[in-house]
């Protein structure tokens, strides 16, 4: 199973063109009388921005007066299977503004995955809306026929700026305020490149990902080039090299000699906040200046920054760094996740989460640190009845800080023993549906489980300053890493079981990416799961034709064999196709058809083993998978998964849940004949 990586800016293919009134469906919904969650009002909410901890780029922004709010918005469609985007105008003394919509989403892809170029994620992409320097335009991307186009609203109409053939992938305004420099991404020629070598038979080389696709990526790195916009006209030219100057190599904008607050790395190693005036840097002495999180900001004679802290750094404080008077000062510390922070005027703007509530926008006095809401995208939440959401703290066996969060029942009673679901693997902001947002915590609390979700804990030799690869590969020897996570899981399971909260003979885990190796190791290691969900699958000996050879030379680096004939104790430590006989619990995979090849020679031995093996295959999804429809029967799925083999409930009757209550009943008969057998 492979790891997440840091996405690279890029604009790829998004959901087909629908009829959906956009206008319409963008508007915020008002709270109504008290009533249950549905799938619905999951997968239907007014998001901003992207994936938590992945939202490099600001979902916001404010006018240069500090009175007004720009904010990008989506809303997906389960009926349509597409999405609506829009952009929201929140000024002052007036309510929030719908300024501009259209239908369909623009998502990531990465531009280094491996050396290879244009590898799609499923993420979306973030939209950030600019105001101009004198503030009376606003200007954003917006994704039109395929295409990544540049709009701009003057107060009163959006209209589309420009738009070329390549996807406008990024821009800044001009000194003069009056024209962008547009940042280009250069797709087409590499794909048509790719297209005239097929007409001869590709070579199979280090541009291969098999189990990603039948035909090689880009090697060299992705193609960009830079334009100059008129925001009045619409009318273009190439940007010369000083004007590309504005973005840096990240993408970020870059301005010589400009006072800045940044992130240096000081003589003993340490990265922490610096100001930046000229070739003069000032390096903050205080250890509170460390672990920053996003981009710290100028406030008057002050620096503002955000950075994660306390127990398992769980939490998120904000604070001011005077460098004149060497001081620092905590304005405010909370357990909700905070992203995009910045300054609304005298205030600090950020995008909040809390674990029961999604994404909305909070404005925080620095004097007090005391908030209140600029923007919510969906109040109606309020209305609905959702499980009560605990924080728990404990450590695992390694003596590591660990945290996650127990989320109850709403309809709980003190003195019941509940089956409990696992949900991995990060436990930060509105507990949605695990990393990936395919098990539903809210939903499967709603259907009568506790439901723990788990923050993945830091790597065992996370702090040692050794080369990365010989990190990996200590980590792998003896499964150190792997144990370490597994042990977090289960020191807290136990606790659960020990306190009468939680039957132990119902207990399921789910997991996608590095969730589903957790969940392939326990399944060898640990007597505690009795039925398991998972998005992707699974460290087996075919990876190591199946990556690539590009990605399994790296691997191999990490300390991972070559062959599978290499390390037999590696893979008996942890293959499901060398142990079928051996995996303990039923196992549902719902996997995207860019990635279930890897899983076939894992599930394959399951089902030949005759152990309760189903899996679905998604069209057109990548890692993480984003069409609406698809997203609405992984979820029902998954409870109806659980629901069979934890609480002996079957589908619900009629179409394909009839079929699949048919099949699971025959795979847990078969089950059932096989174990009862002597050595079975």
């Amino acid at each position: 199973m492979l790891p997440l990586l840091a996405l690279a800016l890029a604009a790829a293919a998004s959901s087909p063109t629908s009829a959906l009134d956009c206008k319409t469906a963008l508007q915020i919904k008002s709270p109504g009388p008290s009533r249950s969650l549905s799938a619905s009002d999951l997968i239907e909410t007014l998001n901003m921005g992207s994936i938590p901890d992945l939202d490099a780029d600001p979902m916001f922004s404010t006018s240069p007066d500090g009175r007004s709010i720009a904010v990008s918005v989506a809303r997906a469609n389960i009926a349509s299977n597409d999405f609506c985007s829009g952009i929201y105008v929140i000024e002052p003394g007036s309510g929030p503004h719908l300024v501009d919509s259209g239908a369909g989403a623009a998502f990531w892809s990465f531009d280094d995955y491996y050396g290879m170029t244009g590898f799609p994620s499923g993420f979306p992409k973030v939209i950030t809306p600019r105001w101009s320097p004198d503030g009376k335009r606003l200007v954003f991307l917006k994704y039109v026929a395929g295409r990544l186009q540049l709009w701009s609203w003057d107060g009163s109409r959006s209209k589309m700026a420009a738009t070329f053939d390549d996807d406008i992938v990024d821009f800044r305004f001009d000194d003069d305020g009056l024209s962008v420099i547009a940042k280009l991404r250069d797709g087409r020629s590499a794909a048509d490149a790719l297209d005239q070598e097929g007409l001869s038979g590709y070579h199979f080389d280090d541009r291969w990902f098999p189990y990603g696709r039948s035909r090689p990526f880009t090697r060299e790195p992705a193609h960009y080039s830079y334009a100059a916009i008129s925001i009045a006209t619409g009318g273009h030219r190439p940007a010369t090299p000083t004007e590309a100057l504005i973005f840096s190599a990240s993408g970020a904008p870059s301005r010589p000699h400009r006072k800045a607050a940044t992130l240096a790395v000081d003589a003993n190693g340490v990265s922490r906040l610096a100001l930046t005036d000229g070739r003069v840097q000032i390096f903050c002495p205080d250890s509170r200046c460390t672990d920053v999180e996003g981009q710290a900001w100028i406030a008057g004679d002050a620096i503002r920054f955000v950075r994660r802290e306390g127990w398992g750094r769980s939490l998120t404080g904000i604070y001011e760094w005077q460098p004149d008077r060497r001081s620092v000062r905590k304005i405010m510390q909370t357990s909700d996740l905070l992203l995009n922070c910045g300054p609304l005027g005298p205030d600090i703007l950020c995008a909040r989460e809390k674990s029961v509530a999604p994404r909305y926008l909070d404005r925080i006095d620095p004097k007090s640190g005391r908030s209140r809401v600029a923007f919510n995208p969906n109040p109606e939440f309020s209305s609905l009845a959702l499980g009560h959401a605990e924080r728990l703290q404990w450590k695992n066996d390694r003596d590591l800080e660990c945290y996650g969060d127990l989320i109850y029942p709403p309809d709980y009673r003190t003195g019941t023993r509940y089956p409990l679901i696992v949900v991995q693997y990060q436990s930060r902001g509105f507990l949605r549906g695990g990393t990936g947002d395919e098990y539903p915590i809210q939903l499967l609390a709603k259907a009568g489980y506790l439901v723990l979700s788990i923050q993945r804990p830091p790597a065992p030799l996370g702090n040692e300053k050794i080369d990365p690869h010989e990190r990996e590969r200590r980590q792998l020897e003896g499964f150190m890493e792997r144990r370490s996570i597994l042990s977090a899981i289960e020191t807290k399971v136990r606790q659960l079981i020990s306190t009468g909260l939680v039957d132990p003979a119902r207990i399921g885990i789910t997991g996608l990416s590095d969730g589903v190796s957790t969940v392939q190791f326990a399944a060898l290691h640990s007597t505690l799961f009795k039925a398991a969900a998972i998005s992707s699958c699974c460290w087996e000996g075919s990876q190591t034709w199946i990556l690539g050879p590009a990605i399994q030379t790296e691997y191999e680096k990490r300390g991972w064999p070559a062959s599978p004939t290499d390390n037999p104790a590696l893979w008996e430590g942890l293959s499901w196709a060398r142990n079928a006989d051996r995996i303990p619990f039923p196992v549902l995979a719902q996997m995207s058809d860019d990635e279930y090849l890897s899983g076939l020679e894992a599930l394959t031995a399951l089902r030949r083993a005759g152990k309760p093996v189903d899996l679905y295959v998604f069209s057109d999804e990548h890692h993480v998978k984003r069409q609406p429809a698809h997203r609405a029967a992984i979820y029902r799925r998954a409870i109806d998964w659980f629901n069979f083999w934890l609480l002996d409930k079957l589908p619900d009757s009629g179409g394909q849940p009839g079929q699949e209550a048919e099949r699971w009943q025959q795979m847990r008969k078969i089950w059932v004949q096989r174990e009862a057998k002597p050595g079975g």
